[in-house]
């Protein structure tokens, strides 16, 4: 028995010589139906000659001249009929099923010719055909719709420079909490503080089953963001009875949850609350031991706020004994969008997976002994969710996955006209629909910050930097680059350069955590002049007193450069942002700031007698690089073969 493969796509599938047989068949049968028409018109020409035959002589004339204008639109084809011109019953009933018949056909042959154009106006992919696909439809442009609350969201003045309402004049702020504060140096709110800190507090004194909605904050870096979460979660927690790990704190890299550890350790002196930072920089074990303790058979907490990245909680959650989230009270997310991306972890799967089993295990009475109708009813279902970032986004995917209840937005908005229309519009019923702004996702800045280009070329990139910082003076400054190599190659120039001028270090991720910490801590003191760095540092990192940041290097996206400007003109005071530029690149850079809404920036010079002056210094410097870069990549290669570094 024979088997054969049928391929089902050879039936629909068009070659040329199909094409072209498919022609020939469609005009034949188009021919055919000429020839039929022209017989049908000379039988009716014939039937109308013999009824006007009597009625006027001229009607052999125009009988010849209608024939004839037949003839040649039919292409001369004969007449067919009986001699008197008289068609029979039958000849007649033949006659209309004919027309009904070429009505028919004409009809399908018309489909078979729209067939045949759409068909040769294809594109041809192996074998499959794209109708269509030869030509390119624009789509057309659909209005986004925000849900309300991104649409409607409550207003954050950016401006920092005015003053905000005094510290120990908030009759709601706890006198220790006042205390803190003005040890830490604040006397005055900022305005995302003065909006968000008693708007928590007054969510938490609602009765249950009242839950607190969830918070997203979007406002400009430098703007006070950590005092916002840090002030009313400490003060809420004043009252526990027990040490629980009731706050937790994702943050994005290892020096930012550091920064905001400290914040959290100033906040709660004199209280019972018990921070604490995991970190990488820490062995696994030392931290456990800060976390819980093993006492009479059973792990007890020993902290109440767990300040941590998002790797690290994913190993404490897997390996740490005792440690459990089932008090969790508060999740806040700093700089949400970029923990947001770190899905290399899965943190947040793990997160609400670890939740939800303390919590299954607590309501089934597996974790405790006797359960009460006040625990149960008192008990709080999900943590009170705190998103904070300068750059939110509207991304609803990943808003889904944060299952945010009835959320409320923060936000800072540039234009005052925008604040104006939106106070101006009023929910009444005779009104019309509150105007709805696109404010989730903009960027906003401070308004102290001044930003401007430099315009230079590639070849002579370091030596216009060194230009700049020279001729105006920074003592200062954060230089940020797109990678690893860059900036280790450009802190050597710059090095070199400077010489026992100013010191300049490298801060990548590529260094320890111990060397990176050391850099960050001689430069808020002052020892280290500038900083040569990579995104890394763009985050959250708060370091007064930056004169100038500098992009070396163009950033490929508007959350970056948000990020690296926000490092200065933080807390009010006053900042530079310099981009450099290379000419083929200011049209990408200007369309990076329409993203923000962002004007062309004012263009800054560097004096071509101070690159001339310094072209012969700049070359030998180039010269040491690749010598250094060579004997970089020899150590390296010895170190692979096992030569150690003692021998080398």
């Amino acid at each position: 028995m024979e088997l054969f493969t049928i391929n089902r796509y050879d039936e629909t599938k068009l070659n040329e010589d199909a094409e072209k047989a498919q022609e020939e068949l469609i005009l034949q049968k188009l021919q055919a139906r000429k020839e039929k028409k022209a017989r049908l018109r000379t039988a009716q020409t014939a039937v109308e000659l013999q009824e006007t035959a009597n009625q006027s002589s001229e009607s052999p004339v125009n009988t010849v001249a209608h024939e004839s204008s037949d003839e040649t639109v039919n292409g001369g084809a004969p007449a067919e009929g009986k001699e008197n011109g008289e068609q029979s019953d039958e000849e007649r009933t033949e006659t209309q099923s004919d027309m009904e018949q070429d009505a028919d056909e004409s009809a399908s042959n018309n489909d078979n010719d729209e067939k045949v154009q759409k068909t040769a106006g294809a594109k041809q992919l192996g074998d499959f055909i794209v109708l269509g696909g030869d030509k390119l439809h624009r789509l057309k442009q659909t209005d986004e719709v925000l849900p309300p609350w991104l649409s409607h969201p409550t207003i954050i003045q950016h401006d920092l420079s005015a003053k905000g309402p005094s510290i120990k004049q908030q009759s709601y702020l706890d006198d220790r909490i006042k205390a803190n504060l003005k040890s830490m140096g604040f006397k005055r709110l900022f305005p995302v503080q003065e909006k968000v800190i008693p708007w928590i507090l007054e969510a938490h004194q609602k009765p249950a089953p009242f839950w607190p909605r969830d918070v997203c904050i979007s406002s400009p870096t430098g703007s006070g963001k950590t005092l916002a979460f840090a002030v009313p979660v400490v003060q809420l927690l004043l009252k526990r009875v027990a040490p629980a790990i009731r706050a937790l704190v994702i943050l994005p890299v290892q020096e930012l949850a550091e920064q905001v550890f400290q914040v959290f350790r100033q906040l709660c002196d004199g209280t019972n609350i018990h921070p604490v930072v995991l970190s990488r920089g820490m062995q696994l074990e030392a931290e456990q031991q800060k976390l819980v303790k093993y006492c009479n058979g059973e792990y007890m907490p020993k902290v109440d706020i767990v300040v941590t990245t998002a790797g690290r909680l994913i190993e404490h959650l897997h390996s740490t004994k005792g440690f459990t989230l089932r008090h969790l009270r508060f999740l806040i997310v700093d700089e949400a969008d970029k923990v947001m991306n770190q899905i290399q972890n899965d943190w947040l799967y793990h997160l609400n997976k670890h939740v939800k089993h303390e919590s299954d295990e607590y309501l089934l009475g597996r974790t405790a002994d006797l359960l009460s109708q006040s625990e149960l009813f008192d008990r709080a279902r999900q943590p009170h969710k705190l998103l904070f970032s300068a750059t939110f986004k509207r991304d609803a995917e990943k808003l889904k996955t944060l299952k945010l209840f009835h959320p409320k937005l923060f936000t800072a908005v540039i234009d005052p006209q925008e604040r104006t229309m939106m106070a101006q519009s009023t929910a009444t019923t005779q009104a019309a629909e509150p105007r709805r702004g696109n404010f989730a996702g903009q960027y906003t800045t401070p308004a102290e910050l001044k930003e401007c280009i430099c315009l230079t070329e590639q070849r002579s990139k370091p030596l216009t930097l060194y230009g700049l910082i020279r001729e105006n003076g920074y003592r200062k400054f954060l230089v940020f680059t797109n990678g690893i190599n860059t900036s280790h190659r450009l802190s050597f120039v710059l090095q070199r350069l400077f010489g026992t001028d100013m010191v300049i270090e490298e801060w990548s991720s590529s260094l320890s955590p111990a060397t990176r910490k050391s850099v960050l801590n001689r430069f808020s003191l002052g020892k280290v002049n500038g900083i040569i760095c990579t995104d890394a540092l763009a985050r959250g990192i708060d370091i007064e007193n930056i004169e100038v940041v500098i992009s070396y290097d163009m950033p490929n996206h508007i959350d970056k450069y948000i990020h690296r400007i926000g490092r200065t003109a933080r807390a009010g005071l006053r900042g530079t942002a310099i981009t450099l530029l290379a000419e083929d690149e200011k049209k990408k850079f200007n369309a990076l700031l329409k993203e923000a809404n962002k004007r062309e920036l004012e263009t800054m010079e560097v004096s071509p007698s101070l690159e001339e002056e310094f072209a012969a210094k700049y070359a030998n410097v180039l010269n040491d690089l690749r010598e250094a870069l060579e004997l970089e990549t020899e150590v390296i290669n010895k170190i692979r073969k096992g030569i150690s570094i003692g021998n080398i």
